[in-house]
């Protein structure tokens, strides 16, 4: 629903640009989440030392494939870089968004 409303918001405001950036980066970033989960149940037979490395070794290079993309789309212009951190950063603001709603109403039950 979020990577709906981020590409036809370009294309509302005719920034076509920024909702190319959105398609493309989405596969990418929906890579990295598959990786991540591979990672996890990869690491329950690994100590604890260990599985942080794993961990941290896929979270750099993580971040070094995004930096690399986001200094490519630069190139294209702004509304193409601000697409591809969108599609990016769009399943992190989905499970941020997914947090909020599970938190918010235990917390307001643990007020009453």
């Amino acid at each position: 629903m979020g990577a709906g409303v981020l590409i036809g918001g370009g294309l509302f405001l005719k920034e076509l640009s920024f909702s190319l950036g959105v398609l493309l980066a989405l596969p990418v970033s929906f890579l990295f989440q598959y990786w991540l989960e591979r990672a996890v149940e990869r690491t329950g037979h690994l100590s604890p030392g260990r599985a942080y490395y794993t961990f941290l070794a896929r979270a750099l290079a993580r971040m070094s494939v995004s930096f690399f993309l986001l200094v490519l789309a630069a190139v294209k212009g702004p509304a193409f870089l601000l697409g591809v951190l969108g599609g990016l950063i769009l399943p992190m603001l989905a499970y941020l968004a997914e947090a909020v709603t599970l938190f918010v109403p235990a917390l307001k039950k643990s007020r009453l």
